[in-house]
């Protein structure tokens, strides 16, 4: 009876077997595992399932390591990710993709659209904190769009649990390169909620590709973000004669403007300068709807 009960047990005993190898990323001997299973077991269709399945990522993975210095077979991999269903040859493949890519020079500069990056993968195994320093290494070699990158260092920010950084950095992204900040990633919710009530509050008012360029300023109109107010009685960036050049010869995008000019007045009016009413006179001319809110 006990040898029944033994061999009954096999295929099971030996499929966890299989998924040991893989998690050590013996993907060779885990194939070798599953065609033992066939041999004894030929009408069982899981296993031959998984033979496909890992002798599949067997190949593909022999074929980076063939090519080291190659990130394309990498991009392969990354792309197959979400197909595996396997969560022990998930975990594997996943990890082995972080190494290769650790072991390429300049890994931080490795990047094709839409989120192919290292710092994505560190944040699919819970490295936050590694995943934010793999984004800021990237911003600091430049050459990348640094609203998306930006944003991204606050997406990992925010899982690791670092709020203040994390708005810091989302701040930046909209103020320096709002067009690239790549919104359907964004994991804090106060971004998120905000980006929202722009949607709904602003909809005939503010066009919807212009909304990420918009949210430093509906962000401080919500208390997400603060202006630049830690040193009030210094020189602004700006003069009022400056802001009324470049909103005539429309030199510089309406909201990254509107923001300098509000810091502006939010300094003048603390500071209770009498050139307040005329910045926001320029305010108002520039962007009534929002000179609306803001005013309220």
């Amino acid at each position: 009876m006990q040898l029944n009960l033994f061999e009954d047990n096999r295929p099971g005993i030996l499929l966890n077997i299989a998924d040991e190898f893989i998690r050590s990323r013996d993907f060779v001997q885990a194939v070798s595992v599953y065609e033992q299973l066939l041999a004894d077991y030929p009408s069982d269709k899981y296993p031959a399932a998984l033979l496909k399945l890992v002798g599949e990522w067997l190949d593909l993975i022999s074929r980076a390591d063939e090519d080291p210095g190659n990130p394309s077979p990498l991009l392969a991999i990354w792309h197959g990710l979400d197909s595996i269903c396997h969560p022990a040859l998930h975990s594997a493949v996943l990890g082995l993709l972080i190494d290769k890519l650790r072991s390429l020079p300049n890994p931080e500069l490795i990047y094709t659209p839409p989120r192919f990056h290292l710092g994505h993968a560190l944040i699919k195994v819970g490295q936050y904190a590694a995943a934010a320093d793999c984004f800021h290494d990237a911003l600091l070699a430049g050459g990348i769009e640094r609203g998306k990158f930006l944003a991204w260092q606050g997406d990992a920010l925010t899982l690791a649990g670092d709020s203040k950084a994390a708005l810091k950095s989302y701040l930046t992204a909209f103020l320096d390169d709002p067009l690239t900040v790549d919104m359907q990633s964004v994991t804090n919710r106060k971004i998120s909620d905000l980006y929202a009530s722009m949607h709904y509050e602003t909809t005939d008012e503010i066009e919807d590709d212009e909304i990420p360029a918009w949210l430093p300023v509906w962000g401080w109109l919500h208390g997400v973000f603060a202006l630049p107010m830690h040193a009030v009685a210094e020189k602004p960036s700006f003069s009022l004669e400056e802001f009324e050049e470049i909103i005539s010869q429309k030199s510089s995008p309406v909201p990254r403007i509107w923001y300098d000019m509000l810091t502006y007045a939010e300094r003048m009016r603390l500071m209770h300068q009498g050139e307040l009413a005329s910045v926001r006179r320029l305010m108002k001319k520039a962007n009534g709807f929002m000179f609306g809110c803001y005013m309220e």
